[in-house]
């Protein structure tokens, strides 16, 4: 039996977007455990563990960074896993680093799988970050990711070809131990069209996502105050709060704002997107492929995105949604603005791009069956631990 480890930063992040591929490995005879920060996670379903451990998300934390590598490295001398899966940046480093640790204790996993599904806020090549503290960080992280690509057995995957480039031309990854596979995956059994979709008396424009003002969500919310009184078009806002996050947008503050209808956590995603005409990611994030971006296109809702990588992996500017530049908050709410108008002017333009955006989910490899036999192969594969460049 194949024991495998998957560690993640964040317990709601794992649920989301990793939650089935753990029910893969099991339904293969995986025996698997899950590790996770953030919120203590209920009794999970049949057929796999999970241990909950503190990590800070946000900024290096020295105590909380060194107990995760200490548990990490307790964990696999204990459990001795033939592969870990290490998702998002923290674990990738502290929990890698550890697994490198246990193999020359002689207890250590033969496969690390990395996955960096964006590049996030530190590591984005457009990041503004540039205190010292973070050029510093940045400088530990390029060392630790360039020490764990050169230990055998250890890959990398991506969301985006952009992603992956940026590290390849840094010399911090190898062609040879590096893919892109596209995004977490979105179930078209759960997220599909409505049956009877028609050109709606008022356009409703829905912004989901971590409430996070590097998401665009000020700019969303300034463009939605230009409409205030508008009965042609409604702003939706759902989102998960992010109580310790520096960049959080208050969610008391979007409950007084008339402007917008604010839903908060949203758990029937697939319906509340059949019941939309349009979703807004204005991010100035750097993401991998934003999920909401692609169960928008299953859904055949077109998407405003900026124009970044990722983003640019679904929305296709003027044919299953508009792209917009990037900028300040008030230049892309003013792009939204000039978008929203176009919209309003031709309302056919929403089914046009919805049914292109749909196609496109279609032709790709964005459906959860696709992404997640990627990752199981990664795992479980009996052969050499290689892959194709991606």
């Amino acid at each position: 039996m194949t024991r495998i480890t998957v560690i993640c930063n964040d317990s709601d992040y794992f649920l989301r977007h990793r939650l089935h591929v753990v029910e893969r490995l099991v339904d293969t005879g995986a025996d698997v455990t899950v590790i996770t920060g953030g919120n203590p996670m209920d009794k999970p379903s049949a057929g796999w563990r999970h241990e909950h451990v503190p990590i800070e998300r946000f900024s290096f934390h020295p105590i909380l960074d060194l107990k995760l590598v200490r548990r990490s490295l307790r964990h696999f001398r204990t459990e001795k896993p033939d592969a870990v899966h290490l998702i998002t940046l923290k674990p990738a480093i502290l929990s890698g680093l550890a697994a490198v640790l246990a193999r020359k204790l002689g207890s250590g996993p033969r496969r690390i799988l990395i996955t960096i599904p964006g590049l996030g806020r530190l590591m984005s090549p457009s990041s503004t970050r540039q205190r010292a503290a973070d050029r510093l960080a940045r400088s530990l992280v390029d060392t630790s990711i360039r020490f764990l690509s050169s230990r055998e057995g250890v890959r990398f995957t991506f969301e985006t070809t952009e992603d992956r480039d940026d590290w390849l031309h840094r010399g911090l990854i190898g062609r040879h131990n590096s893919t892109v596979i596209s995004g977490a995956g979105v179930d078209p059994e759960r997220f599909y069209p409505a049956s009877d979709r028609r050109v709606p008396p008022s356009m409703k424009i829905l912004f989901a996502s971590r409430l996070l003002k590097s998401k665009g969500l000020d700019a969303f919310v300034e463009a939605a105050r230009h409409y205030s009184g508008n009965s042609k078009v409604e702003f939706l806002v759902a989102g998960m709060v992010e109580p310790h996050d520096p960049d959080r947008y208050a969610p008391e503050l979007l409950e007084r704002e008339s402007a917008i209808e604010f839903l908060g956590e949203v758990y029937d995603m697939p319906e509340l997107l059949r019941n939309v005409d349009l979703v807004c990611l204005p991010s100035r994030y750097g993401e991998g492929i934003p999920r909401i971006l692609i169960e928008a296109a299953a859904s055949a809702v077109p998407c405003l995105a900026t124009d970044l990588q990722g983003c640019r992996e679904i929305v296709h500017d003027g044919v299953s949604g508009t792209l917009l530049p990037p900028g300040d908050p008030d230049a892309m709410a003013a792009s939204m603005i000039a978008a929203i108008d176009a919209y309003l002017a031709d309302p056919e333009l929403l089914d046009r791009q919805g049914r292109a955006g749909l196609e496109l989910f279609r032709n790709g490899q964005f459906g959860a069956d696709a992404v997640t036999a990627q990752f199981v192969r990664l795992l479980v594969d009996k052969g050499p631990a290689t892959l194709s460049p991606g």
